[in-house]
C-alpha cells in the first residue's frame, strides 16, 4: 500500500509540473508562430522541370586571397594580396542528376486584404498585372518597403520573409515563377512564418 500511494503522489506530482508548464504556454499573449493571410488566392498555371547545370541566385562579391612570389636582389619576396571578384549567392542549382521544378502559378490579392509573412523554398520571380501593393521584407534588423505597381516585377530568395497587401480599391494580380527543389508539391510552395520583429505593425 505505501508503494503504490508513492506512485500515486509522484504521478500526481507529474501531472501537476505539467499542467503548470503547459497552461501558461496555452494561454500565452504571445504571437502565433505563423501569420495568417487574407483574401489572397492562389491558381497553378503549369508545372515544368529544369534539367542541366543552372544555378539561380543573387550577385555578390567575395574577397580572394592569393599568395604572391616576387625575386628580388636580395632574395624572394611573399606578398598576401586581397582582390575582389564577382561572385553569386546561390539560391538553388539545378542539374541534371538533381533536377528543379518550375512552377506558373497566379495570385489575386483583394483590397484590404494581405499574403500574410511567408517564405519560398526556391527563388521566386514576380510579375505585377495588375494593381498597386504595399510590399514588405524583413532583413532580421529593418523592415524595408515598397509600392509595386502594374508593369512591375522583382524577384525574392529563398531567405527572404516576405508580406503583399493591397492598400488599394481593386484586386492586386501577380504572376509567379518559381524554381524549387525536385518534388516540391504545391502545398509546399509557400512557408508561413511568424510576425517578424523588425515589422511589428505590418501585418
Amino acid at each position: 500500500m505505501k508503494s503504490r500511494a508513492r506512485f500515486v503522489g509522484a504521478a500526481g506530482l507529474l501531472v501537476g509540473v505539467l499542467l503548470a508548464y503547459a497552461v501558461p504556454k496555452l494561454v500565452s499573449a504571445s504571437p502565433a508562430f505563423a501569420t495568417q493571410g487574407s483574401g489572397f488566392v492562389t491558381s497553378i498555371q503549369s508545372r515544368g522541370e529544369i534539367a542541366g547545370n543552372l544555378a539561380f541566385g543573387q550577385p555578390s562579391q567575395v574577397v580572394v586571397k592569393r599568395k604572391v612570389k616576387v625575386k628580388t636582389k636580395s632574395g624572394v619576396i611573399t606578398k598576401t594580396v586581397r582582390f575582389r571578384v564577382a561572385s553569386i549567392d546561390k539560391a538553388i542549382t539545378c542539374t541534371t542528376a538533381s533536377p528543379c521544378d518550375t512552377v506558373f502559378q497566379k495570385g489575386t490579392l483583394q483590397p484590404g486584404g494581405s499574403t500574410g509573412w511567408h517564405t519560398h523554398p526556391g527563388p521566386a520571380f514576380i510579375a505585377f498585372a495588375q494593381g498597386v501593393g504595399t510590399y514588405n521584407h524583413s532583413d532580421g534588423t529593418s523592415c524595408p518597403s515598397m509600392t509595386v505597381t502594374a508593369g512591375a516585377g522583382f524577384s525574392q530568395m529563398p531567405t527572404e520573409r516576405h508580406v503583399l497587401r493591397n492598400m488599394g480599391s481593386v484586386p492586386v494580380v501577380v504572376y509567379t515563377l518559381y524554381v524549387l527543389p525536385h518534388g516540391t508539391p504545391n502545398s509546399g510552395i509557400r512557408i508561413d512564418q511568424p510576425q517578424p520583429r523588425a515589422c511589428p505593425d505590418i501585418h
